[in-house]
């Protein structure tokens, strides 16, 4: 069986590459290496099930050509996208064009070559500010910034396509992202807390600290996603699924858990300060969290990871490719994937 993968040089995409290989798929990776990098996954093309491609999905007539020539591609996973709050507000164009149109161009092709199942990466951005929690895949959808705006246009996208061709469509909407894969973006708040605390910096927390997130590894993402692959078609079709562990966490708490763990593992002294205020377009409701009860009822999906155990894993990849002479996993020069709230 065939899988083709936008946006699998990225953070998430990479590593649902690794598993699928290891499931003995062959695997089609198309990305423009705008974000991602293919150095992590070069040495898995020795398999000969592995076919890394650079273009970009806004172009139809290469996406599509990727698909024939690859001799039946049964499922797509739609992870490639301009991601989060920051990048998106800093060019809207290349957002819309890339979240909106090039999900446009992914359904087409996977229309005209009848793919068995595609399956969209979106957001806990689509939902806004929560009026219940935890938010289950019903709650009323109002994003807050235009990174969660154009997913929302894209789950649109992927409903219709469902509903006027029939074809087997799944929306995957991931909590905050975070953990060691095949290399790790920095940029978000826990590996930022990780590289602050081990620099020695204060962990700068935006506003009280008391806005909540839903974390998930993406070891585990990456499980949900294999069992959306294994589940039988009209089992997951047309649905919704949220991705998370259902327990919210707050950013002092994340602050606390990097200054403990950090403590714990080199004796390192961490403060932690509060900087100004959050960012507009963030949503800072104090309890926030997903409810992953629909996942779980009707995949089986459980989440493998703690919160703690994660964290003590980023600051010992981090401590192991900070030796002299020691890169630890593969790491790209550029962004990886985010999925989740915001950027933090």
């Amino acid at each position: 069986m065939s899988v083709l993968i936008t946006g699998g040089a990225g953070y998430i995409g990479s590593a649902l590459v690794k598993q699928l290989l290891e499931d003995g798929y062959h695997v089609v990776v198309v990305d423009n290496l705008y974000r991602g990098n293919y150095e992590p996954l070069r040495d898995y093309e020795q398999s000969g099930r592995l076919d890394l491609l650079v273009m970009d999905i806004c172009d139809i007539k290469a996406l599509d050509k990727a698909v024939e020539d690859a001799g039946g591609v049964e499922a797509i996973f739609h992870l490639a996208a301009v991601p989060g709050m920051r990048l998106c507000a800093r060019d809207p164009d290349k957002a819309v064009m890339t979240n909106v149109y090039g999900s446009y161009n992914v359904l087409e092709v996977a229309r005209n070559h009848d793919v068995d199942k595609v399956v969209l990466t979106s957001s806990a951005a689509v939902y806004g500010d929560p009026v219940e929690l935890p938010v289950r895949e019903s709650h009323p959808t109002n994003p807050k910034n235009l990174y969660g705006i154009t997913k929302l246009a894209a789950e649109h996208l992927f409903a219709s396509y469902h509903e006027l061709y029939g074809l087997p469509t799944v929306v995957l909407r991931l909590g905050n992202v975070y953990g060691v894969g095949l290399f790790t973006y920095w940029e978000t708040v826990i590996p930022k807390f990780v590289n602050q605390a081990l620099s020695g910096k204060p962990l700068s927390v935006y506003g009280t600290g008391t806005q909540t997130r839903d974390f998930i590894h993406v070891w585990d993402v990456v499980e949900a996603m294999r069992l959306v692959l294994e589940a039988r078609g009209a089992a997951v079709a047309g649905e919704t699924f949220n991705v998370a562990t259902g327990k919210p966490v707050s950013i002092n708490e994340v602050a606390e858990a990097v200054s403990r763990a950090v403590w714990e593992e080199c004796r390192i002294e961490v403060e932690i300060s509060h900087v100004e205020s959050p960012r507009k377009g963030e949503t800072t409701v104090p309890g926030f969290c997903l409810s992953a009860d629909k996942i779980r009822e009707k995949l089986g999906f459980r989440p493998s990871w703690e919160f703690e155990d994660g964290v003590r894993q980023l600051i010992r990849y981090r401590l192991l490719s900070m030796r002299p002479g020691k890169q630890g996993i593969s790491q790209p020069p550029q962004h990886g994937e985010q999925h989740g709230l915001d950027e933090e």
